[in-house]
C-alpha cells in the first residue's frame, strides 16, 4: 500500500491569492479591536498607533499598529483553519509543505504566544525611530538625512510632526507614499532592545494580558531577539548553514529548542510574509522559503521526523477510512474466515486493487458485490483527502 502516494488534486489558486483571500474587512476590524482593548489595558503601547512605517518593507499602513493588526489577522485565519499547504506553489515541494505544516499547527495550538510576539517585538520602535530619505529625494529636501549628518540619533518630535504633514498633505499611505517621498522609517536594533529593562513593564503586561505563563517571557524575548535574523542571515544565497545559530541561542536560554525552532519558522510567515505589503519580495512566503530551505540544509533531521510523522498520520487516516467503509482488515478477515498468515495480506491486497479500480473483485465470489460497495465508498472517502491506498 503506497501510504506516500502524494493527492492527485492541487488548488490552482497561489500562495498569494490564497494570503490575499484571508485578509477579509471582518477579519481585519476584528484583529483592529483587539489591538484596541490590548491599548486600553496596556497605555504604554499606544505610541505604535502612531509610530511611522513605511516601504519598502511595511506598505501595509501608515503606522505600526497596522502591521501588528495584520499580523493579528493572519493569526486568526491560520487558527480558524485557513491553510496554504493545497495551494500550487506549495504542495508539490515537500520541504515547504511539510515546515507548513509544522508552522500552522504551531499557531493553531498557541495563537496568543505569537499574538503576544506581535506586539512585544515592535514595543522599542517608538523610541529607536529614524525617518532618513533616500538620496535627492523629496524626502532629503525636507530635511530627512542620514545619521552621519545628523545631531540626534533618532527622529525628535518636530520631525515627527513635519513628517506627519508631509504625509496627511500628499493624501496617501503605503507604496504611494513612500515612491513619492522616498522617507524610510528604520528602527535601528529594536527588536533585541525589548530584552531592556525599561521594557520589563511593558514585557510583563503583554505576557499577563495574552493569559499566559510567566515563562512566556523568556521565551518570547528571545523571539523577538532572532526576529530581523530570520530574513537577514538567509538575504545572501549560500549562508545557509547560519541556521545553526538559532538552535545554539534557544539552547543557551534553555528553552525547548524544537518548540523554538517552530515558532520561528511560524514568524517567518506571519510576521515577515503574510504580516507585511512589502514593495521587495519576488515570489510569495520569500522569507519562509528561505528559512525552510536553510533549516532542510542545516538540520535535515527535522524535515526527517515531520516525514516520519506525516506518514503515520496518513496510515491512521487511511485505516480509519477503510474501517468507516466497511473495509476494517479485521471485519474482512472475519468474512472471508482468512486464517493468521501470509493470506491476510493476499486477502487485503485483493481488497486494494478493488478501490484503485483494478479489479472487479471477482476473487471474492459472492461477496464481491459488497466488496465493490466497500470500495466505492472507500475511493470517495479517499480521493476527498488526496489519500490513496
Amino acid at each position: 500500500m503506497d501510504f506516500l502516494a502524494k493527492p492527485e488534486h492541487r488548488s490552482p489558486r497561489s500562495a498569494k491569492v490564497l494570503v490575499d483571500e484571508m485578509f477579509t474587512e471582518s477579519r481585519l476590524q476584528s484583529a483592529r479591536d483587539r489591538f484596541t482593548a490590548i491599548v486600553q489595558n496596556i497605555p504604554s503601547i499606544a505610541a505604535l498607533l502612531t509610530t511611522p512605517q513605511t516601504g519598502p518593507r511595511h506598505c501595509e499602513g501608515p503606522f505600526v499598529a497596522d502591521h501588528i493588526v495584520r499580523v493579528f489577522a493572519a493569526i486568526d485565519a491560520i487558527a480558524n483553519g485557513d491553510s496554504m499547504r493545497d495551494c500550487e506553489d506549495i504542495a508539490n515541494d515537500p520541504i515547504l509543505s511539510l515546515a507548513l505544516l509544522d508552522a500552522e499547527e504551531a499557531i493553531r495550538d498557541f495563537p496568543d504566544v505569537f499574538r503576544a510576539f506581535a506586539v512585544m517585538h515592535n514595543i522599542a520602535k517608538p523610541d529607536r525611530l529614524l525617518l532618513v530619505a533616500e538620496p535627492q529625494s523629496v524626502g532629503e529636501k525636507e530635511g530627512f538625512v542620514r545619521s552621519n549628518r545628523r545631531v540626534d540619533e533618532y527622529s525628535t518630535s518636530s520631525e515627527l510632526h513635519r513628517y506627519d504633514k508631509m504625509r496627511r498633505a500628499h493624501g496617501g499611505d503605503g507604496a504611494a507614499w513612500f515612491a513619492a517621498s522616498g522617507i524610510i522609517a528604520t528602527y535601528d536594533d529594536a527588536d533585541r532592545a525589548v530584552i531592556a529593562p525599561q521594557y520589563a513593564d511593558a514585557r510583563v503586561a503583554i505576557i499577563r494580558h495574552f493569559g499566559l505563563e510567566y515563562a512566556y517571557e523568556k521565551f518570547i524575548s528571545e523571539l523577538c531577539w532572532s526576529h530581523d535574523d530570520i530574513e537577514e542571515f538567509f538575504i545572501t544565497p549560500g549562508n545557509e548553514s547560519e541556521f545553526g545559530v538559532f538552535a545554539a541561542r534557544a539552547g543557551k536560554a534553555g528553552l525547548n529548542v524544537g518548540k523554538f525552532l517552530d515558532a520561528l519558522l511560524a514568524i517567518a510567515l506571519l510576521d515577515h510574509d503574510m504580516g507585511r505589503i512589502g514593495l521587495i519580495r519576488p515570489i510569495p512566503l520569500f522569507v519562509f522559503r528561505a528559512f525552510a530551505f536553510a533549516e532542510h540544509a542545516t538540520m535535515p533531521e527535522r524535515f526527517a521526523a515531520r516525514e516520519a510523522r506525516q506518514t503515520h498520520a496518513r496510515k491512521l487516516r487511511i485505516k480509519s477510512i477503510l474501517g468507516d467503509s466497511g473495509l476494517a482488515p479485521e471485519a474482512i478477515f472475519a468474512l472471508f474466515k482468512t486464517p493468521i498468515g501470509p493470506e491476510r495480506g493476499v486477502v487485503m491486497e485483493h481488497a486494494y486493487e478493488v478501490i484503485r479500480g483494478e479489479s472487479k473483485g471477482e476473487v471474492f465470489v459472492e461477496h464481491a458485490d459488497y466488496i465493490r460497495e466497500c470500495a466505492a465508498r472507500a475511493q470517495k472517502l479517499l480521493a476527498a483527502e488526496g489519500l490513496t491506498v
